[in-house]
């Protein structure tokens, strides 16, 4: 199934998710990360906010976790006229207001831009993705012109509700891979050289691809 068939049909899949449900697989998303211990020792980190209206991830049980623990976090804000993200930082005084598409951004006084430089772990919205690490997104590609932007050896993360398809079809050599994959029901290590580091996790109900 080509992207634009994979992006209709798990965008309405989706969408037929209670918030009651969301709720509960996001904590079990969070379960699965906190036992990834390599990643909660980095500084820096940028994570997307999600979008009520098209049924994300909550992420601000994984923001609130890492403010606890004293982390930078930064979000996106979305440039529609280039596509383009900036890095922005968020804290627990940040007041946010929505813009297009349901998007949530510090207000303007609360803008304040960190250098893309200094993120280490990055956290990538996305519909599904696939064996070897290939995504859906919303198919604007802000993270396929960001991330190259970031620093090589950086960590992306995919957060998803569904198990993983085996290929997406018709990608380009431009789009981006996540190294890592988390569902509900496990973790997907979609890099060789980062699953080497997590060999020694406990096995609690968790698949190496």
């Amino acid at each position: 199934m080509n992207k634009k068939k994979l992006r209709k049909k798990y965008l309405h899949m989706r969408k037929s998710i209670s918030q009651k449900e969301i709720i509960k697989m996001s904590n079990e998303i969070f379960l699965h990360l906190k036992k990834i211990f390599f990643i909660w020792e980095k500084t820096y980190y940028h994570i997307f906010l999600p979008i009520r209206e098209y049924k994300e991830v909550n992420t601000f049980i994984i923001i609130n976790f890492l403010l606890k623990k004293g982390k930078c976090v930064t979000i996106p804000c979305s440039n529609f006229r280039n596509f383009s993200i900036e890095n922005c930082l968020f804290h627990e005084n940040t007041i946010l207001t929505q813009k297009k598409y349901g998007i949530l951004e510090p207000i303007p006084m609360h803008k304040s831009i960190v250098s893309i430089s200094l993120i280490e772990i990055i956290f990538i919205p996305l519909l599904i993705f696939d064996s070897k690490g290939y995504r859906i997104g919303y198919g604007k590609g802000f993270y396929d012109r960001f991330i190259p932007l970031c620093k090589k050896n950086i960590i992306k993360i995919g957060l998803s509700f569904f198990y993983p398809i085996k290929r997406i079809k018709n990608i380009h050599k431009n789009d981006l891979l996540i190294d890592i994959g988390i569902t509900p029901h496990h973790i997907f290590f979609l890099k060789n050289s980062i699953k080497k580091n997590f060999e020694n996790i406990p096995n609690n109900n968790q698949h190496h691809n």
